[in-house]
């Protein structure tokens, strides 16, 4: 609810009550427009227009620093050097959301008070929870019905609020933001980044770096020439952005990866992974294969993989700790599965606990460490032979840090995910319109839009192939997803439906303990993110009784 004067929209926001999270029906839409524009530069942007709504209240965000200069005139002053109009492109991003009432918004007045934008959100209410409105939008649209939206772009600011209280019984509204972003103006950088834009913006922020020579990555006691790759054999695997290796470090055989070339954000994406890995070594040792070091050669030193030697640029070094992975195991038989997961019980029911249990056991360390790893399947879990079987995970090109100080590979919009393995229209963390992640709101973006579950439907759909071996061929997988898409990803429905035995599905483990299997991949599954369950409740499943 939005007031006019400061003490009712003080009533409103402290005395109302506010519910934590958005209504089912909340929606959220985005869009992204490039224009030129003529822009004052922003030394010579002035101040902030007043507001009825101005003054610091109990339980409210406000970044003054985002609105000075945002709007209104600049105002010469004897310091300041008369500045000429620069030519700088802007980006404009729309975006439409669905907010339960009261919204907790307080606006402010645009230059000669046509027009409204976001001046604070307060701490708590449904604006703020939504994860989707930040401090600078300006709002250009609102409606209580889809189709009805009203123009508000040129509406005095008065007629704005009369708006706003319109339909006083209806719980939502409809409201839409415009955000303004001159490309370079590093005090305005609120728009969210889409993959392509993240990754130019990553490698302008290496150019601006400070000058002087490049220091070489390299962890201590890590030597090229200490390592040889295994050339004869080819490579272990070739994606988008990677090559992966088999060597040896020291007469140890080791895994080793490095950027493919001529690729968009590859060089980056191996940063982030060398990174992450950092961070699970740290905070999840065990989650995932282990990793010992990097080290970056220059052009001088780079070699040619024909005779075994490391090419230049960065290469990151694993533990070769499984000479198979989970995906290569189950399509040779769940015997040959069980016996590299030293899993004595060697049925579909046996392996499938196991490997669930050791699977969601790290997927709870590395969402308690804000990981998620985006790309969960059995192509990306290895037995590890040393460690007596017990699986983990590798491949962390596509994870993310979504908690802590500095978000990494983390951006609103589609991010690298293997579509077979999570819904075909969700393959974000965060939706397009989310505020760009800073140290100051990833644990609000984490609890509002809950990253951590992209992890556990790719679970459920890994759980899927291990208890059900019809599903295990990439082609029974693909006809699985597309039906049970068709179901709303009903996994009950899609037995009833399409999943006939005589087409060779067993289905003994998911049916075991009253269809506990069943239960629990629905539950992992659901297509409403907030409605999965957490990996680390998952743990406690009847399934695994």
């Amino acid at each position: 609810r939005l007031s006019r004067e400061s003490t009712s929209l003080h009533s409103s926001i402290h005395e109302d009550p506010l519910p934590g999270d958005l209504p089912p029906m909340a929606t959220c839409t985005a869009a992204v427009s490039h224009i030129r524009a003529r822009c004052l530069p922003a030394a010579a942007r002035g101040k902030r227009p007043s507001s009825r709504c101005s003054s610091r209240r109990p339980g409210t965000v406000r970044v003054d620093a985002f609105l000075n200069g945002l709007f209104g005139g600049w105002t010469k002053t004897a310091d300041a050097e008369p500045t000429e109009p620069e030519e700088v492109e802007v980006v404009k991003m729309r975006v439409t959301v669905t907010i339960a009432r009261p919204t907790g918004l307080v606006l402010a007045p645009l230059g000669e008070r046509v027009g409204a934008a976001v001046l604070e959100l307060a701490e708590g209410g449904n604006a703020d929870n939504s994860g989707m409105v930040e401090v600078g939008d300006v709002l250009v649209g609102c409606g209580f019905s889809a189709p009805d939206e009203k123009d508000l772009s040129s509406e005095r600011y008065e007629s704005i609020l009369d708006t706003l209280e319109e339909e006083p019984g209806s719980g939502t509204i409809q409201l839409t933001f415009e955000r303004v972003v001159p490309e370079g103006d590093q005090d305005m950088m609120g728009l969210t980044a889409d993959t392509a834009r993240y990754w130019e913006e990553k490698r302008a922020a290496k150019k601006r770096a400070p000058g002087g020579p490049k220091m070489l990555r390299r962890t201590p006691g890590v030597e090229f020439k200490d390592i040889a790759v295994n050339i004869k054999r080819g490579p272990l695997g070739t994606g988008s952005f990677g090559t992966v290796f088999r060597g040896t470090f020291k007469e140890q055989e080791v895994v080793l990866k490095t950027a493919n070339r001529n690729i968009l954000a590859a060089e980056e994406l191996l940063e982030s992974e060398m990174e992450l890995n950092e961070q699970v070594h740290f905070n999840a040792k065990g989650t995932c294969a282990r990793y010992m070091g990097c080290i970056e050669l220059s052009v001088l030193e780079g070699g040619e993989l024909y005779n075994g030697t490391l090419t230049e640029g960065l290469w990151l070094m694993w533990a070769n700790e499984g000479a198979s992975t989970v995906e290569q195991l189950m399509l040779a038989g769940t015997a040959q599965l069980a016996a590299a997961m030293g899993c004595a019980d060697a049925t579909e029911l046996g392996v499938t606990r196991k490997a669930m249990t050791e699977l969601m056991t790290s997927l709870t360390r590395l969402h308690a460490a804000g990981i998620v790893h985006r790309d969960v399947k059995p192509a990306n879990l290895i037995a590890a032979e040393k460690d007596g079987g017990v699986l983990k995970l590798i491949d962390l090109g596509a994870a993310a840090m979504c908690l802590g100080d500095n978000p990494l590979n983390y951006y609103a919009g589609n991010g690298p995910a293997d579509p077979r393995y999570c819904m075909g229209d969700e393959l974000y963390l965060l939706p397009v319109g989310t505020p760009r992640p800073t140290k100051d709101n990833m644990a609000k973006l984490w609890r509002v839009h809950t990253p951590d579950r992209f992890d556990c439907f790719s679970a459920g759909c890994t759980m899927m192939q291990l208890a059900v071996p019809g599903l295990r061929p990439k082609s029974a997988l693909d006809t699985f997803m597309e039906e049970l898409k068709a179901t709303g990803y009903n996994v009950r429905t899609w037995r009833a439906e399409k999943g006939d035995e005589s087409k060779g599905f067993d289905f003994t483990a998911m049916d075991a303990n009253n269809g506990a299997g069943w239960d629990l991949a629905q539950r992992l599954m659901e297509p409403e993110r907030r409605a999965r369950i957490l990996a680390e409740a998952a743990l406690q499943h009847p399934f695994f009784a």
